[in-house]
């Protein structure tokens, strides 16, 4: 009778699996009003925000994971961040993961998160404030983000992962202005066509 070769139980497993996203969105949070002081949205951003609920998912495809930063409910802090998100919620029926941090003495965000495994193989939308979003997307893999300019709601950044751990994500940077005269946004917010009563 023949031996069976006999492998250790570690040399059949696969080499341990980094998790990466397939896809994320970053997005400043909507409209604020300065003159108003507090911590919603603006009428404005709230329009944006609807607009986003639809955009998003009818240009770049659909939605697994939705997040907001930094939300305090004791202070409103990023109050406008998890507005913003909201929308996209009702649209697609995903709960909004709320991250801590984000505080002027708190990390800007968790370093390992590119390999949370809440993101692996997913197409997320995460939305912050302005001066965090750079650092945000260091952490996710793309350094090179500059400052966004504080009256600027209007940039979106996406970043495309090809599936290789570690490796760089393919950035594109769209302004949401433009994108809402796209054939991807107008079909998805052309009227149904009425269908008569019998």
């Amino acid at each position: 009778m023949a031996l069976a070769t006999i492998l250790p139980l570690p040399a059949l497993l696969p080499a341990p699996l980094r998790a990466e996203p397939r896809l994320v969105i970053l997005v400043r949070h909507a409209d604020k009003d300065v003159q108003r002081g507090d911590p919603n949205l603006s009428p404005a951003g709230l329009r944006r925000a609807l607009r986003l609920g639809r955009l998003l998912p009818a240009c770049f495809g659909p939605v697994d994971r939705l997040g907001s930063y930094g939300f305090n409910a004791g202070n409103q802090k990023n109050a406008r961040s998890y507005q913003t998100a909201v929308p996209l919620a009702v649209a697609t029926g995903l709960p909004i993961r709320l991250f801590g941090g984000g505080e002027d003495d708190s990390p800007a965000a968790p370093p390992d998160l590119r390999q949370d495994l809440w993101l692996a193989g997913r197409s997320a939308v995460l939305v912050w404030e302005h001066r965090r979003l750079p650092a945000l997307a260091a952490i996710l893999g793309w350094p090179a983000m500059g400052p966004i300019a504080a009256d600027d709601f209007d940039d979106l950044v996406v970043l495309r992962y090809s599936g290789v751990a570690g490796e760089p994500p393919a950035v594109t940077r769209h302004r949401q202005s433009s994108l809402l005269r796209q054939p991807c946004y107008q079909r998805a917010v052309s009227p149904l066509p009425l269908v008569p009563l019998p």
